[in-house]
Order: C-alpha cells, then sequence, then structure tokens
C-alpha cells in the first residue's frame, strides 16, 4: 500500500486530532516568503480583497462574523503586510482575508495545491485559503461535514479542540449551513463564567500549529482558532458519505431558521444569519422545501456527483497500529495538561481588562426567542424529526 493511501485511511479513522510535522509539500504558490506571495496574489488579482476587521476589545460574546465590518482603507496584500503584519500597542482591530475558496483566488496565489499526498486526488479544487493578523480567530464551532485537513503555510495558529461529546452550549445563531456554534467565547473567557471553562480542561486538547505542520481534525470536533502571529493556511474538508444525510439535517434547521425571518427587518436578519447566508435565502416556502425534496432524493438514493468516503471502518487498535507503522512524523494530540489549559483561560481572560463598553452588541431579539430558535434546531431534536419524518413516508409506502 502507498504511503499517501496509508495516510488516507489514518485520516479516514483517527479518533483524535493528529499533527503531521515537516510534510513533504511542494505547492508552487507557496514558494519563497509571504510577502512574495501577496506581490504575486496583487500583480494578478484585478479587485482589491474583500479583507474585514474586528476591534480587539470586543469581548462580550464569541467574535461573531455580523460584528465585523469591511475594510474598505486595505487595497492589497502587500498594504495589509505593512500595516497589520504585526500588531501593537496602536492597533485597535485584527484584520483577515477568510473562508476564500479556490474560485475566488487568483490562479498564481492557489497554483499547485494538490491534496493527493495525503490520499485525496479527487479534492476538484473545493479547498480554502485563510490569512490574517495576530489575534484573527474563528470562533469555537464544529464543521457540519467532513474531516478536516488544515495546512499551515506560514506564521502559527493557536487550535484548542474538544471531542463531540463535548458538553458545550451549542447554538444555531449565528445560523451557517456548515458550522454549529457554541457560546462559549474562548476568545475572552468572562471572569465570573470560568469555573464553567474550567471544567471543560479534562476534555481540552491543543496545539500551536506552526509553518510547515498538518493538523487532523476529525469529524465533529469543536475548535477555536486563534492566529499568534501574522497566518496563511488552506484546509480541505475531505467528504464523507455520511455528509449525505447530514445534508438533510441542515436543510430542516434551514427550514427552521429561515422561518423566522421571513418578513423581519435587516438588523434581525444579519443578527440571526451568518454573512455568508444573507443571499442564500429562499424566496418562497415551496422553493425552500424544493431543496429539502431534493436532499430527501439524495439521502434516499445516495446520489452525489463528489467522490465520498467512508469514515472510521478500522478499529482504534487498527488505526493506533497503522499510526505506528508509518514513515512520517506523525503524533495524536494528547489532552492539555490542566496547568497549562488554566493559564491559556486566564491570559485570554485578560482582555477584558481593556474591553471596549461601546464594543456591547445590541440584539434585535429576546433572549426567549433565541433560546426557542436554538431548541427547535438542538441536533437531537432534528434527529428526532428525521426519524418521524423517514416512519412516516415507510408507512405510507408500506
Amino acid at each position: 500500500m502507498s504511503q499517501s493511501a496509508q495516510l488516507r485511511d489514518l485520516i479516514l479513522n483517527t479518533r483524535v486530532p493528529l499533527i503531521l510535522n515537516n510534510f513533504p509539500l511542494e505547492w508552487e504558490c507557496f514558494n519563497g516568503t509571504l510577502h512574495d506571495w501577496c506581490e504575486r496574489f496583487d500583480q494578478e488579482c484585478s479587485d482589491p480583497p474583500a479583507f474585514e476587521l474586528m476591534e480587539l476589545t470586543d469581548c462580550n460574546t464569541p467574535q461573531w462574523e455580523r460584528k465585523r465590518t469591511r475594510a474598505s482603507n486595505l487595497r492589497g496584500m502587500q498594504q495589509f503586510l505593512r500595516e497589520y503584519g504585526v500588531l501593537d500597542e496602536e492597533h485597535t482591530h485584527w484584520a483577515a482575508f477568510q473562508y476564500k475558496r479556490a474560485h475566488e483566488l487568483p490562479l498564481a496565489s492557489r497554483r499547485g495545491i494538490d491534496f493527493s499526498g495525503f490520499g485525496f486526488p479527487e479534492h476538484d479544487n473545493d479547498f480554502s485559503l485563510w490569512l490574517g493578523s495576530e489575534q484573527a480567530n474563528t470562533p469555537c464551532h464544529y464543521d457540519t461535514f467532513g474531516v478536516n485537513i488544515v495546512v499551515q503555510v506560514h506564521g502559527y495558529k493557536s487550535w484548542l479542540l474538544f471531542p463531540p461529546e463535548t458538553p458545550l452550549q451549542s447554538t444555531r445563531i449565528p445560523y451557517e449551513e456548515s458550522s454549529v456554534y457554541c457560546l462559549e467565547n474562548f476568545y475572552a473567557p468572562a471572569p465570573e463564567k470560568m469555573k464553567h471553562f474550567e471544567e471543560l480542561g479534562s476534555q481540552a486538547y491543543h496545539c500551536i500549529l506552526q509553518a510547515g505542520e498538518v493538523l487532523i481534525v476529525p469529524r465533529h470536533w469543536w475548535h477555536y482558532v486563534e492566529a499568534m502571529s501574522t497566518s496563511l493556511s488552506v484546509n480541505y474538508w475531505v467528504p464523507l458519505k455520511e455528509d449525505i444525510d447530514l445534508a438533510l439535517d441542515e436543510f430542516l434547521v434551514k427550514h427552521i431558521v429561515e422561518s423566522f425571518v421571513k418578513g423581519e427587518s435587516e438588523q434581525l436578519k444579519e443578527y440571526l444569519l451568518n454573512p455568508n447566508q444573507l443571499e442564500e435565502v429562499a424566496s418562497t416556502p415551496s422553493e425552500l422545501f424544493a431543496q429539502f425534496q431534493r436532499a430527501v432524493h439524495n439521502a434516499e438514493s445516495g446520489q452525489n456527483s463528489r467522490k465520498l468516503w467512508e469514515t472510521e471502518y478500522l478499529s482504534k487498535a487498527d488505526c493506533s497500529n497503522l499510526l505506528q507503522s508509518m514513515n512520517l512524523n506523525i503524533r495524536p494530540l494528547q489532552v492539555m495538561p490542566a496547568d497549562d489549559y488554566k493559564h491559556l483561560l486566564q491570559s485570554n481572560a485578560k482582555r477584558h481588562e481593556r474591553s471596549s463598553p461601546t464594543a456591547v452588541e445590541s440584539s434585535p431579539v429576546s433572549f426567549t426567542w433565541e433560546q426557542l430558535v436554538s431548541s427547535m434546531c438542538a441536533p437531537r431534536v432534528i434527529a428526532g424529526m428525521k426519524r418521524e419524518f423517514f416512519r412516516r413516508l415507510q408507512n405510507n409506502s408500506s
């Protein structure tokens, strides 16, 4: 069996995150320095890159995308490096060009990116790029679909991860089809909630992902990610057969969430929906139902145009033996030492000392409304709804 086939088996079957050190990748677009990459981007891109800004002192809730603003003053990548390459005391915001799909990037800035070395030659350029200054972060969430392969190209990032069964407070506000967020604010844990955060320590995994390293995030693992320096990374979500069934769950959630925004103000829509979902709101209930019918058909027939992979077909023992037999520098992440986890929380909690009172976000909906939406969209509620739906379908056809 080839090394890439072995690595694919490991990626699809690991139950804990893995770090690949010094993995041999020769992606042409990343030859040279980060400045070289930015220069090539600017030379080929005719429109200014869409950077977003987030206030550093916004600490009361996670730094949701809806709270960020467009950086109209940043006209290119090289300007980003000059103005945000190193954050100092005068900076009031972090800046990022994040979650950009391959088709949104100039050819020169993505040429040669290929996941064949990991055992996935059929990636169809379905990868994403993440560029950000220090403190640029993604609120804690788990990915709805796939196993995540993250390649750190420049700089380094802090990854705080928790297994799927961790009792985090899941929420579907803001709603995003590909992510389930939690309410825990790891960017700036509130001092009065520190006991709750500390109780999660027995399930916390952590790494500082450095340039040249690769992180494998198993399916549905929670993760909070923060850049510790100017950082550039690329990721690929390996599509799984389970994703077809989960797509039906997501359409049920989408149906529920969109029913709450029909005819409502733009302010409410922008609060309930992640920015990338605002343009995907179905215009009519019948249009939304048509999407649901297609998801049901795909779930029943198993049809999908992409190559889909099975997962967890090896036992834990076989997976461990495979890991030990491979001629690669791979290590599984371990539970974070309790003192290190506590130190991380305390360090981030200090951000509240400079928290801006003007950064408090006003909500256009009541607390009860938010709880109702999240309760109706809770995974176990959606799973029960789906079971009942298929039970009725089967009874009708028998």
